[in-house]
């Protein structure tokens, strides 16, 4: 049995060793502020710097200190086993967009690392859904089925690269993977420059939206016109914590890496019983994560690790775990992203949450939907993930008790 390393550590936060960016010290003006150094609040104010806005983003520890941090790094728009039952809850269209909008991000984070030359070991992949269990064959057929009648790049499979024999799979072509730590460092070098700023170290204690709209820390003010509230969850102003609780729920989920012998191609996400992810990265590297669970369940957290190095151990022949950590993600109780507005009554406050554990593509579907919003352009995603919906509300039963009780 692998031994598990003694403290937690994202194999991510590795390429990151200490702060580069200065603490907010003094107060300045800036077009938008953005609270949060991660895949939303970076590609939000590197779009924005582009389309000619000054920009400030603020974070309380270090640019991909949070959730992008601590991800399993696949840039995908294929999200588990997702379309067929997001067509028959909200509509075709509904699935077209979302499946559009992350297929797009794939394609954004493409460009940018492109056009800034940003060393972040990108590579496109071919990602899998699959499954040893015979009795869900039926369900990854139609799922491939939608999402190829919704224009993903779709197919059926019962051959994958993995190591062992699967019953059937759902792939996607043409997807991806990366390094997200160096692609937020690369974002954060093309932001702070030509007064656009960085600040990491740097905890926001207020925010006020107005015209203009403050964010307030210790030290000094952040004066803006318009303010991106880029968090896990809103935690600023004060009422917003408890209004999202409305809206979202968390998930705690497990990851640990260890060391790979041989090399394995494409990314792959089981929708069996402990609903293993699995990305080979770097040199020898293997990333596993799962055993999640809803969050406030009594679990041994240590247990959930032990399987995952055991699964590493088992099926592919992992020799050493490197790293173990874990993460709390939120998801809409429609399992959508929550886009826009902070309130339906807010003037120039934003918000882009719940990102259903696909942050790397969902994060940057919600970049390119503010930096429009602010622009004053019109984008055609916006109303299927408006934060301001009340959908998320009226699907909460369903989502408690399927994370709760276990029942679909």
């Amino acid at each position: 049995m692998l031994q598990l390393p003694d403290l937690e550590k994202s194999y991510w936060q590795e390429f990151y060793a200490s702060p580069i960016y200065p603490k907010l010290a003094m107060n300045i003006t800036v077009d938008v502020a953005i609270v949060g150094a991660g895949i939303t609040g970076l590609t939000a104010a590197y779009l924005l710097k582009r389309a000619g806005f000054s920009v400030a983003v603020l974070d309380k520890a270090t640019v991909g200190g949070g959730t992008t941090g601590r991800t399993t790094g696949k840039v995908t728009s294929q999200h588990n086993l997702m379309y067929a039952e997001l067509q028959e809850q909200q509509g075709k269209e509904t699935a077209r967009i979302y499946g559009e909008a992350n297929q797009a991000a794939v394609e954004q984070i493409n460009t940018i690392i492109n056009r800034e030359k940003i060393d972040c070991d990108w590579s496109r992949q071919d990602n899998y859904v699959f499954t040893d269990n015979p009795e869900q064959i039926a369900s990854l057929k139609e799922e491939a089925e939608i999402a190829a009648e919704l224009g993903l790049p779709a197919s059926f499979e019962t051959k994958t690269p993995l190591p062992f024999d699967v019953t059937g799979a759902v792939k996607f072509t043409n997807q991806a993977k990366i390094n997200s730590q160096k692609y937020l460092l690369g974002l954060a070098k093309a932001v702070n420059s030509n007064g656009s700023y960085v600040f990491e170290q740097s905890t926001v204690t207020s925010i006020k939206d107005g015209n203009p709209g403050r964010i307030k820390t210790k030290q000094a003010t952040v004066t803006a016109k318009d303010i991106i509230v880029a968090t896990n969850v809103p935690t600023m102003p004060l009422a917003a914590r408890g209004t999202y609780c409305i809206l979202e729920y968390p998930r705690e989920s497990y990851i640990v890496a260890g060391r790979l012998e041989k090399a394995l191609p494409g990314m792959y996400i089981s929708p069996d019983k402990h609903n293993y992810s699995i990305l080979p990265v770097g040199e020898g590297v293997l990333l596993i994560g799962g055993e999640g669970h809803f969050t406030g369940q009594p679990v041994n957290a240590r247990a959930r690790y032990q399987r995952l190095a055991n699964y590493a151990e088992q099926r592919f022949g992992v020799t050493e775990i490197i790293n173990r950590w874990s993460d709390r993600d939120y998801l809409a109780y429609d399992n959508l992203p929550l886009i826009g507005k902070l309130y339906p009554w807010s003037k120039h406050l934003y918000v882009g949450t719940a990102f259903k554990k696909w942050g790397l593509s969902n994060g940057t579907v919600a970049a390119m939907i503010l930096t429009d919003l602010i622009a004053g352009k019109s984008n055609p995603w916006l109303p299927t993930f408006d934060s301001t919906r009340l959908k998320p509300v009226a699907s909460f039963p369903r989502a408690v008790a399927k994370e709760v009780l276990g029942k679909a």
